[in-house]
Parts: C-alpha cells; sequence; structure tokens
C-alpha cells in the first residue's frame, strides 16, 4: 500500500511586538553613548534642537550668588561648542540648508578630520573611554537584575495591555 500524501500544517506567523522594558534600554544606551561622543542627548543628536541653560553669576560681601538663568533653544551649533548634531555634521544651518559640501560646520571644512577631533576631545572631556564602558555595564546588568526581579510586575503589566487591547502589538 503506498503511503499517504501528509499535508503540511500552516505554521502560524508570529507578529513582531513592540517591548517597551527593551525600547527603555536602547534609549538609554544611546543616551550613554551620544552623552560621551557628542554631548547631547539622542533627541538632540537626531534633530539638532538643543535646550542649553546658563546662569549668570554675581559677586557680593557674602559670596556669589546667581543672579538668574538664560535658557537657549533651537538650532545652537555656536553657543555650545563642544555639542556635535547630526545636522551638523551633514554640515546644515537651521534653515536646512546645506551650509559646507565637506560637512560638519563647526570647524569649517576640516570634515571628518575635524570631527573626530571633536569627538576624541568630547570623550576625554566627558570622563574617558572607561566612563560609558562601565556605564554600559551597569546599565546592562541593571536592566538584567530588573527584568528578574520585577517579573510579577511585567507580568500584570502585559495582562493589563492584553486587557486594554494592546497585547498583540505591545508588550513589557
Amino acid at each position: 500500500m503506498a503511503r499517504r500524501k501528509a499535508t503540511k500544517k500552516r505554521q502560524s506567523r508570529r507578529r513582531p511586538k513592540f517591548n517597551l522594558v527593551n525600547a527603555a534600554q536602547t534609549y538609554a544606551q544611546t543616551a550613554i553613548i551620544t552623552r560621551a561622543a557628542f554631548n547631547v542627548n539622542p533627541i538632540e543628536f537626531v534633530t539638532g534642537q538643543q535646550s542649553i541653560t546658563s546662569t549668570r553669576y554675581k559677586s557680593t560681601s557674602m559670596g556669589t550668588v546667581a543672579t538668574g538663568t538664560t535658557t537657549s533653544t533651537g538650532y545652537l551649533p555656536v553657543l555650545n561648542g563642544t555639542a556635535l548634531t547630526l545636522p551638523e555634521l551633514f554640515g546644515f544651518d537651521m534653515a536646512g540648508k546645506a551650509i559646507n559640501a565637506g560637512g560638519y560646520s563647526q570647524f569649517g571644512n576640516g570634515g571628518l578630520d575635524a570631527m573626530t577631533q571633536a569627538v576624541r576631545e568630547n570623550i576625554r572631556l566627558n570622563g574617558g573611554l572607561m566612563k560609558p564602558v562601565i556605564q554600559t555595564a551597569v546599565l546592562n546588568i541593571g536592566f538584567a537584575v530588573g527584568k528578574k526581579v520585577f517579573r510579577k510586575q511585567l507580568s500584570a503589566g502585559r495582562k493589563g495591555l492584553k486587557i486594554a487591547g494592546l497585547g498583540r502589538d505591545v508588550t513589557v
């Protein structure tokens, strides 16, 4: 008797889910790198929009006293010379127009050499290479331990997302 042809069982497709905890870990890791190398947070790095607060001080008989603060917001490549953003690296001004073909407008047409020199200087000023390496290790260990310690709370969060109708797309 001939062997019966079995129909293949159709495999179910898993939809990828957006994991909130992994997204938070990725953002924190990106923040460590952009702070060390470019002296800005990830959002400022991508958009080029910075918020820089400066404080004015006045000497009095009682010592130095802060007289006021000024906050500047927007595309500020000149105000904070150590901050590097993507628009600066690609050589764009605040209107989105190219200001030089070589990129990295702040140091003129230095291009890649000027940018790498500025990144090296930022890393040196922000504690050297070991500081972000240690921060990365602590961050990853913290998230690994946190996922185990808060397992019950994360499970409750998943149930809440399922009740809210987001369980198919989002997880924690």
